[in-house]
């Protein structure tokens, strides 16, 4: 009597193990790495995968900026570069100390 039970509880943690194995989820970069052998190289490895990072990133932006600027008619590109300089002018004074800025020669762009 005590035997099904004790068979029972066995079958079912085999059947438990199997399915969190085919639940685990593969790595992310599709396991064909190799892990580094030395810290000196993960970091640099880390360092390469963030640089390569922030280029695809630089490079998403300027194609995405362009093809909203080609996007639009002619006075709406006239408007955001009248709009770009206004900004640029605007930041002009922000690099001075607010003391200098208040105190200093007059900035005509203020």
């Amino acid at each position: 009597m005590r035997l099904k039970p004790l068979a029972l509880l066995l079958v079912l943690t085999t059947l438990a193990t199997n399915a969190d194995a085919q639940r685990r989820r593969p790595p992310r970069d599709g396991g064909g790495g190799q892990t580094p052998r030395t810290v000196e190289e993960s970091i640099r490895t880390a360092d390469e995968k963030k640089a390569a990072r922030e280029a695809e990133l630089r490079t998403g932006w300027n194609e995405a900026k362009e093809s909203h600027y080609k996007n639009q008619d002619k006075a709406t590109r006239k408007r955001m570069r009248k709009n770009d300089r206004r900004q640029k002018r605007a930041r002009q004074g922000r690099q001075v100390p607010w003391w200098r800025r208040i105190f200093g020669k007059s900035n005509r762009y203020r």
